[in-house]
């Protein structure tokens, strides 16, 4: 593969959050395990390598096993803003 620029590996992860926050909106009209395999899938289409490259599957795992939703939420909106603030 190619050796991305950091801008180019910026983007990417600004892609991987939006698509979590896109699925997160989805979260009525689609099972959890398919959206955590599809926000999976779109982080290994970007080859993206980091210990943290799960982080927005971890994030929307927490929203689907906290029995709070309310809770739950805001960690995930609040998570979503600090992410793609910039």
């Amino acid at each position: 593969m190619n050796k991305l620029s950091e801008q180019e590996k910026s983007y990417c992860r600004e892609l991987v959050w939006k698509n979590a926050q896109d699925l997160f909106e989805k979260r009525n009209s689609m099972p959890p395990n398919v959206i955590l395999k599809m926000q999976k899938r779109l982080i290994n289409s970007y080859g993206i390598i980091g210990k943290n490259k799960y982080k927005s599957v971890l994030v929307l795992e927490n929203y689907f096993k906290n029995p709070d939703k309310h809770l739950a939420e805001q960690i995930f909106w609040n998570t979503m803003y600090n992410k793609t603030r910039h």
